[in-house]
C-alpha cells in the first residue's frame, strides 16, 4: 500500500508530504486547490510521461517520492529482485523534472528507466479518473477489461503469441512468392558468379601473399645487384672492407686496454660487430646461392594479379575482399537452392501455425463467453444500486471473418447496455446522457477492481455527475472496496467524503501574487466543518453541521 507522497515544486505545490493508511482516504477541497494534483504527481513517480510544464514557476526542478510498504506483495518482491532493485523494508520510488523537462527516475536509489518505474507502478497502483468513461470507449479496452475480470492474461498472452508467429510466417512465405521470379533470376547470376569464383581457386593467403611476390620477381635484378655491391663493401674488399675496418680497429682498441681499462668495453663491442658483419656476409652469399630471375613465373603472377583485378571490378570491390564474397556468395546459393523446399515447407507451417493460433483464441473465447455471464449480472445490479433501475449491461461477441483475425482473438468485443426499460442494449458510444454513461463507467470500475491484486486503488472524481442517494451508494461501494485493497477518492460529493477513514482537506493560498497548496488532515470536528461545506455551499447553517453529523455518525 501507499505509505507517503512527498512533492516538491510540482505545478502549484511548493512543498507537500502526506501520510496515507490501510482503508479508504478521500481528498475533498474547493474546485482548483489541487486535489487531483497530487495524483498527477503519483502518476509520475509510477511512469508517466511528462514535460518541464509541471515544474513550479521559479523552480529549478520538481521532486516526487512515493513509498510503498510491500509487505504481502511477493510479485512485487521478485520483481524488484529480477531487476536487483530490492532493499530492505519499504520501497521508494523517485521522479525528478527539471525545467528543461528533462526527468530522471529512481527506485529504492537505483537509477531507473520510464519503463522499469511504469512496469513496477502497475503493480502497486491502478488509477481510475474522471475521464474513465471515455477510455473506455478506445478500441481494445473493453477486450482489455474483460481479460482483467476473468484473470485471462496468460490466455490473451498465448493468443497475443500464437497470432504474431502465424503472421512471422505468412509474411516469409508472401515474400517468397512474390519474389519467385527475382529469385530464380538470381540464382542464375550466383550459380555463375561462384562457379567463375570456383574455377578461379581465390584464397584469403594467395590475396595476402601475391603482391610480395610479384614484387620481388619484378625487382630481381636490382636485388641481386645491389647485394652484391653490399657484399663487396661488407667483406671482398681486402683493404677497405667493413669487416677489415672494424676488425683492426678491434685489435687496436684491445692493445689500448692494456694501458687503460676503461677502453676494454669499446673493444669488446667492436670485437661483436665484427662478428656480426661476417654472419651477415653469410647470410648475403646464401641469399647470392638461391636467388634467380624466373621470368615464367613472374609472368603467371603477372596474369594472376590481372585476373584478380578483373574480378574484382566485375564484383565492383577490393581484391582483398574477394574471398569473402566467395564464401557470402557460396552461403546465398545454398539458401536459393533451398528456398523452394522451404517454400513447400513453409505452407505447411503456415497452416499449423494457423491451427495452433485458432486453438489458442478459441479457448479464449471460451473463458470470454463464461465470464461474460457473471459481468452482466454484476455490473447489472450495480446500475440498479446507481440509480438505474431497469438498465442492463452486457458483453456482445462479434465472431470475426478470417481476414480480420487479430492478436485479440477471433471476435470482437463490445460492451452494450441500456440506461431505460424496454430500451435495446447499445454500444456505449450511443449513450446519450454523459451523466449515465459515468455511472455507467463507474459501475464497470468498481465490479472489474472488486477482485484486483493490486493494492492500491485510486479513484479521482469518477463521481462527477451524481448526487444524492446515488452519490450515497458510491461512497458504500468505495469503502466496500476499501476493505479488500487501499483506496484513495478525490471527491467533490459530501455522500462520498463522509465514508472514507481518513479525510484530507487540500487548500490553495495566495500570497504576494503566489499560489501555494497545503493539506489538512481533518479530524472530528474540522471534518465535520468539511463534510458541512460540501453540502451547504457557501453559507453553512447550524441545519447543514448537523446532516454532516449525521452522516458522518451513520458511517461510524
Amino acid at each position: 500500500m501507499l505509505t507517503t507522497i512527498q512533492i516538491d515544486n510540482f505545478a502549484i505545490i511548493d512543498h507537500l508530504e502526506v501520510d496515507f493508511k490501510a482503508g479508504m482516504t478521500v481528498l475533498t477541497g474547493e474546485t482548483g486547490a489541487g486535489k487531483s494534483i497530487i495524483i498527477d504527481a503519483l502518476s509520475l513517480v509510477l511512469g508517466s510521461r511528462t514535460d518541464a510544464s509541471v515544474v513550479r514557476n521559479g523552480s529549478k526542478r520538481a521532486d516526487i517520492t512515493a513509498i510503498f510498504n510491500i509487505d504481502n506483495l511477493p510479485n512485487v518482491e521478485e520483481w524488484l529482485s529480477e531487476q536487483e532493485l530490492d532493499e530492505e523494508g519499504d520501497c521508494f520510488l523517485r521522479r525528478v523534472i527539471n525545467k528543461e523537462g528533462r526527468s530522471k527516475g529512481f527506485i529504492n536509489g537505483h537509477s531507473a528507466t520510464l519503463a522499469m518505474m511504469k512496469s513496477l507502478g502497475e503493480q502497486l497502483v491502478d488509477i481510475h479518473g474522471q475521464h474513465a468513461h471515455q477510455a473506455l470507449l478506445r478500441a481494445g479496452m473493453q477486450s482489455k477489461m474483460l481479460n482483467n475480470f476473468a484473470n485471462l492474461g496468460k490466455f490473451q498472452t498465448n493468443v497475443r503469441n500464437q497470432w504474431h508467429f502465424w503472421k512471422k510466417l505468412e509474411d516469409e512465405l508472401a515474400q517468397l512468392q512474390q519474389s519467385e521470379k527475382e529469385r530464380h533470376d538470381r540464382l542464375e547470376l550466383i550459380e555463375y558468379q561462384v562457379s567463375e569464383l570456383d574455377n578461379f581457386g581465390i584464397s584469403a593467403d594467395e590475396i595476402l601473399n601475391i603482391d610480395d611476390e610479384f614484387n620481388r620477381l619484378a625487382n630481381i635484378n636490382q636485388l641481386i645487384e645491389e647485394t652484391q655491391e653490399q657484399l663487396h663493401l661488407l667483406y671482398q674488399n681486402d683493404q677497405n672492407s667493413a669487416f677489415e675496418l672494424v676488425s683492426q680497429a678491434a685489435s687496436k682498441i684491445e692493445e689500448l686496454s692494456e694501458l687503460d681499462k676503461a677502453l676494454t668495453p669499446a673493444g669488446e663491442m667492436l670485437h661483436a660487430a665484427s662478428i656480426q658483419i661476417q654472419e651477415a656476409t653469410e647470410e648475403l652469399r646464401h641469399y647470392q646461392d638461391k636467388v634467380e630471375q624466373d621470368p615464367e613465373k613472374l609472368h603467371q603472377l603477372d596474369q594472376r594479379l590481372s585476373l584478380l583485378h578483373e574480378l574484382a571490378r566485375k564484383h565492383r570491390t577490393d581484391v582483398k575482399v574477394l574471398p569473402e564474397l566467395h564464401i557470402r556468395l557460396h552461403e546465398e546459393l545454398q539458401k536459393l537452392k533451398n528456398s523452394t523446399e522451404r517454400h513447400g515447407n513453409l505452407e505447411e507451417d503456415v497452416a499449423n501455425a494457423k491451427n495452433v493460433y485458432l486453438k489458442a483464441a478459441k479457448t479464449l473465447s471460451k473463458h470470454h463467453h463464461k465470464a461474460a455471464l457473471t459481468l452482466n449480472k454484476s455490473i447489472t445490479d450495480y446500475l440498479a444500486k446507481l440509480g438505474m433501475s431497469g438498465g442492463q449491461f452486457a458483453v456482445d461477441f462479434e465472431a470475426l471473418p478470417d481476414e480480420r483475425y487479430n492478436s485479440e482473438g477471433i471476435e470482437k468485443i463490445s460492451f452494450l447496455v441500456t440506461a431505460n426499460p424496454g430500451q435495446p442494449l447499445q454500444p456505449l458510444s450511443k449513450v446519450a446522457s454523459g451523466g449515465e454513461l459515468s455511472r455507467i463507467s463507474l459501475a464497470i470500475q468498481v465490479v472489474t477492481v472488486t477482485d484486483s491484486s493490486i493494492p492500491c486503488l485510486i479513484f479521482d472524481e469518477v463521481d462527477v455527475g451524481i448526487g444524492g442517494g446515488t452519490a450515497e451508494v458510491v461512497g458504500n461501494l468505495l469503502n466496500n472496496i476499501a476493505s479488500k485493497a487501499q483506496v484513495l477518492c478525490v471527491t467533490h460529493q459530501a455522500q462520498v467524503a463522509s465514508k472514507g477513514n481518513q479525510h484530507y482537506r487540500v487548500v490553495k493560498s495566495s500570497e504576494d501574487e503566489t499560489t501555494s497548496t497545503f493539506i489538512e488532515d481533518l479530524k472530528t470536528e474540522q471534518r465535520s466543518e468539511e463534510i458541512a461545506r460540501m453540502i451547504g455551499g457557501i453559507e453553512i447553517t447550524e441545519q447543514t453541521r448537523k446532516h454532516a453529523k449525521e452522516m458522518l455518525q451513520k458511517v461510524s
